[in-house]
C-alpha cells in the first residue's frame, strides 16, 4: 500500500532491507541476499563456537567433515539433502529485523550529515532537493520534509554560513554530531561514599 501524501499523521517511510519492505516485487528480487546474509551469520557463529574451545572442537569439526564426505561419496542424495537443509537454515538466520523508529531517525540524520561533506553546514533547500530526488520521499513537499527533520530532532537555523554564502536557512554539522554521539553515562558524585546512601547524614541529629 503506497504512502498517502495527504495523510494527517507524520510517519517515517520504511526502508527495505533484505526482502522486508516495499514494493513487493523488489523484495522478491533481493531474496538471494537474505541467504547470503544468513550464511555469513552462520559462519560467524561457527567460528565463535570453535574459538571457545579450539582443540576439542576443531577435532570434532574435522571428524564431522570427514564423515560427511564419506557419506556424500556413497549416498549423493544425502549431500543434496544437507545442502537444502543448510540453505533453509541460512534463510531463517538471515531473517530481516524491521528497523525501529529510532533507527529510521538515525538514518535520516546520517543522510543529512553525509550531504554536508566537509562543510560546516548545509542549506535546507539542498536537503529538500536531495530527499525529493529519492523515490521514498518524492511525494513529500517542503513542509512535510521539514516536519520529518524536526521529528528527527534536527535543529533548523534561520541563517547559516557556508563559505561566503549566508542569509539562508540550514542545518549545522555540530547539531547533527550531537545527535549522532552516544548518550553520556551518569556517574555517581564524588561526595557520596560507596557504602553510604545519598540521603544519609543529610539531616542533623537533634
Amino acid at each position: 500500500m503506497a504512502a498517502d501524501p495527504e495523510a494527517d499523521t507524520l510517519e517515517l517511510p520504511p526502508v527495505p532491507n533484505f526482502g522486508h519492505g516495499r514494493p513487493r516485487w523488489a523484495a522478491r528480487r533481493i531474496h538471494p541476499r537474505r541467504i547470503g546474509r544468513g550464511h555469513q551469520l552462520l559462519t560467524q557463529r561457527l567460528k565463535t563456537w570453535v574459538l571457545d574451545k579450539p582443540p576439542a572442537r576443531l577435532a570434532g569439526l574435522g571428524l564431522g567433515a570427514l564423515l560427511t564426505l564419506r557419506a556424500a561419496n556413497t549416498e549423493p542424495r544425502l549431500l543434496a539433502a544437507a545442502a537444502g537443509a543448510y540453505a533453509i537454515a541460512a534463510w531463517r538466520a538471515g531473517r530481516p529485523v524491521p528497523p525501529t523508529e529510532d533507527d529510521l531517525k538515525r538514518r535520516v540524520i546520517e543522510g543529512v550529515h553525509a550531504l554536508m561533506g566537509d562543510q560546516p553546514a548545509v542549506f535546507l533547500r539542498d536537503v529538500y532537493d536531495a530527499l525529493q530526488a529519492r523515490p521514498v520521499a518524492a511525494h513529500l513537499d517542503d513542509a512535510r520534509l521539514r516536519a520529518v527533520l524536526v521529528h528527527c530532532g534536527i535543529t533548523i537555523h534561520k541563517q547559516v554560513r557556508i563559505g561566503g554564502r549566508t542569509g539562508r536557512s540550514g542545518i549545522k554539522r555540530t547539531d547533527l554530531e550531537t545527535l549522532l554521539s552516544p548518550a553520556p553515562v551518569d556517574t555517581p558524585s564524588d561526595g557520596v561514599d560507596a557504602d553510604q546512601g545519598a540521603g544519609e547524614g543529610a539531616v542533623d541529629k537533634p
